[in-house]
């Protein structure tokens, strides 16, 4: 499941006993929405001022946007970011739901209106595909692209690049990079230690420290399994024991049966007996 509203009331519950201004958080994640990742961020910056983010396997997406708040982030190499561009769910004509990238909503609109400058005749092929492409949802594909952007640069300026001295252009250069899904062709792209060190972000590669490695491995596996035979989809834990975790509820419902029909006979033909004879008198 992905990171949502809810979850900032987890972190608030397990933070709220730790001591210390440093903290290291094990993030797996598929992404979310980059509000609720702001809130996040918001409250454990309130707290540590000192974060590192442990990436076992991955975090993607609104948990990338997360990792580039802290001042660290260690990974190996089985561990993934993903783009930051944000992903806007719009109804079909055929009433389903589907999820695309702002930035490649906003590419195929300027992309139309070249084509039907050029040619006009083309709008009968355009109109399906912009039917759904009202001003409303351009104007939210602008916004969603500028905040997952100004969000991130803001935070590598202020934690991750804060006592550099062209701090501004390291946490630009880095923002631009997760965010050009021109670049990655993919919202779910793997994006790798290699690239990332490129763009100069803070990478402590866990190869380094096998020994550190393998507890953190061992515990991600840990909490697979848990997920694997438990109820529990979301967890977050701190090493005290204090958790918050959210489980499936499975909730049995009786249907009643109808009682069965009954069977249809079909009538039966009286057969004559043969030892019976007519009298004529």
């Amino acid at each position: 499941m992905g990171i949502d509203k809810k979850d900032p009331l987890g972190f608030d519950e397990v933070i709220s006993s730790l001591e210390g201004e440093e903290l290291d958080v094990l993030l797996h994640s598929p992404g979310g929405s980059p509000e609720a990742a702001e809130a996040i961020v918001s409250l454990l910056r309130s707290r540590f001022s000192n974060i590192r983010f442990i990436v076992p396997h991955m975090a993607k997406s609104a948990a990338t946007m997360i990792c580039c708040s802290g001042n660290e982030v260690l990974m190996d190499d089985r561990s993934e970011l993903g783009p930051i561009d944000p992903q806007l769910l719009l109804t079909r004509g055929d009433g389903r739901s589907i999820s695309a990238p702002a930035h490649a909503i906003l590419k195929q609109f300027d992309k139309a209106k070249q084509s039907l400058a050029d040619n006009p005749k083309e709008i009968t092929a355009w109109l399906p595909i912009l039917q759904p492409l009202g001003p409303s949802l351009l104007t939210e594909c602008e916004s969603a692209n500028n905040l997952s952007l100004i969000l991130v640069e803001d935070w590598l300026k202020n934690y991750m690049f804060s006592e550099e001295a062209n701090k501004d252009k390291l946490a630009s250069t880095l923002a631009k990079f997760l965010a050009n899904s021109g670049e990655h062709l993919s919202h779910a792209r793997r994006i790798d230690i290699g690239p990332l060190k490129d763009n100069n972000m803070r990478i402590v590669d866990l190869r380094e420290i096998p020994k550190l490695r393998d507890a953190i491995w061992n515990l991600y596996l840990a909490i697979h399994w848990t997920f694997q035979d438990t109820a529990a989809y979301k967890i977050i834990e701190n090493g005290g024991g204090i958790a918050f975790i959210r489980q499936i509820i499975i909730q049995p419902i009786s249907v009643p049966l109808a009682p069965p029909l009954p069977i249809q006979q079909e009538p039966q033909q009286p057969t004559k007996n043969p030892k019976t004879r007519k009298r004529h008198k």
